[in-house]
């Protein structure tokens, strides 16, 4: 934009900083790094839309909410700004970086489970992770509990429903695409900020982190999880729903 402006207006010699200063102090530009959403085809829109229309009275304390996730040892995700004359902001990175995948579960009264595994997920291991740590611990949702998968393949597997019919499963419909209405996304940015943390202070101190450390913090900082946040989270479900009836189906900021 700068160039542009200064090959238009050659006697104005705008500076970079001068735009920048416009765009945020005066026209209320925000600068920020791309929301990344599931595209949705028209056929999502609608069914996203029909399913809040059949879901608005629904009452979700007694719902389990489950997703996975991939947790990293290191992610390139900050913008750092420094005043010249101080010490360049160092990032801490570990030199062999860890992949760990996590299976989570919650209710509005607090954690399910968690599993963390570092092979693929597949209909076999989903069912092997349902079976111990969903059934043993999906009492504590309440008498009438039900439960939430999004439509990955492992989850809408022949295996996956045979497993939900032999052990009488609960299984809420779900729109596909969907992320957003999901509060356990919210939690995964929350606990992945917190791992993170932890593992730049680990390293920071210059201690060697391997893959059980890893896998250490990542389970230490689930089960420090406030109980307040499963409330909220849970408890969120109908904002989102209203959300998607005022947006017309359409992804909500959520």
């Amino acid at each position: 934009m700068t160039t542009k402006l200064n090959n238009l207006y050659p006697n104005l010699n705008v500076s970079t900083r001068t735009v920048q200063c416009t765009l945020k102090n005066k026209l209320n530009y925000i600068v920020c790094r791309p929301w990344s959403v599931p595209l949705l085809k028209e056929s999502h829109v609608e069914a996203r839309l029909q399913w809040a229309l059949n879901h608005i009275q629904d009452d979700w304390t007694h719902t389990i909410f489950l997703d996975e996730s991939t947790f990293q040892t290191f992610r390139n995700t900050q913008i750092v700004r420094y005043k010249a004359g101080n010490p360049h902001p160092v990032h801490p990175m570990v030199k062999h970086p860890y992949k760990v995948h996590v299976w989570g579960a919650f209710c509005r009264q607090g954690p399910i489970g968690v599993a963390l595994f570092t092979e693929n997920m597949n209909s076999a291991k989903y069912c092997e992770i349902l079976q111990s740590q969903l059934l043993p611990n999906a009492y504590h949702a309440g008498y009438g509990w039900n439960f939430q998968q999004d439509n990955a393949p492992m989850h809408t597997a022949k295996l996956t429903h045979q497993f939900f019919v032999i052990n009488n499963v609960p299984v809420i419909d779900w729109p596909a695409n969907s992320p957003d209405l999901n509060p356990i996304e919210n939690l995964w940015a929350i606990l992945k900020g917190n791992v993170e943390r932890r593992v730049n202070n680990w390293v920071m101190k210059k201690k060697s982190l391997g893959a059980n450390d890893f896998q250490g913090i990542i389970q230490q900082e689930w089960d420090n999880i406030d109980k307040n946040l499963f409330f909220s989270l849970a408890d969120s479900m109908s904002d989102r729903i209203n959300m998607v009836i005022e947006n017309n189906g359409y992804t909500i900021n959520y």
